[in-house]
């Protein structure tokens, strides 16, 4: 299997190397807005950064892929917890493939797979009150803040999809989200019903982008 994979490999690289007109080293850094959907009225987004850096396969002036591997801040923020301060981090290594279409001069739409790899999650002030699962008795609280990668999916897909702009001159602007096609935690149990977790649940990566960037 390994020597198929590399055998694969070769051959695509053979093809691109063959069939490409132009390569562009593209580095990127940008916003992210990110939260999990379905969306639940105590989540809102949490603001981070993204960065990192592409390359771009031109195969004609209409088209061209774009392979890269960034950075990325996810996660979400709580509006329910008792000092309104609450935030789970949740950081990845993002790498996507797009396929780009060039409809006007510089003006191009996008959009392809993407895996991630989790390399950091942690919760901030992230307190649970009992009342919120059964039996529904006396109010408690608990603090679950801290290291809580191991309640997080170590590795997701992902679909993107945007537009973007490239100047002339070099510089790239552009605007995407991530659409998350796996669960967010390691336990997709309902945490209301009953689940051994507070970190748990079906929810999915949802980001918007925003990112500057500059073409060689």
């Amino acid at each position: 299997m390994k020597k198929i994979a590399i055998l694969l490999a070769f051959l695509i690289a053979s093809w691109i190397g063959a069939h490409a007109q132009e390569f562009h080293f593209i580095p990127r850094i940008g916003l992210n807005l990110s939260s999990l959907y379905p969306i639940e009225n105590y989540r809102s987004m949490r603001a981070g950064l993204n960065i990192g850096v592409a390359e771009e396969i031109r195969f004609s002036r209409l088209f061209a892929l774009e392979p890269g591997i960034y950075y990325s801040m996810q996660g979400y923020r709580r509006d329910y917890s008792r000092d309104g301060n609450a935030c789970l981090k949740a950081d990845y290594l993002n790498i996507p493939v797009y396929a780009k279409f060039y409809l006007w001069q510089g003006f191009h739409l996008f959009a392809g797979p993407q895996v991630s790899f989790n390399v950091r999650a942690k919760a901030t002030d992230y307190i649970f009150s009992s009342s919120l699962c059964p039996p529904f008795m006396d109010e408690e609280y608990h603090d679950a803040s801290g290291d809580i990668r191991e309640e997080i999916r170590n590795c997701g897909f992902s679909l993107v999809m945007g537009a973007g702009y490239t100047f002339d001159w070099g510089l790239v602007v552009s605007a995407n989200y991530i659409l998350g096609c796996t669960p967010f935690f390691s336990d997709t149990n309902d945490f209301l019903t009953g689940g051994s977790s507070y970190f748990q649940g079906k929810g999915q990566n949802s980001v918007l982008q925003i990112n500057v960037g500059w073409r060689f």
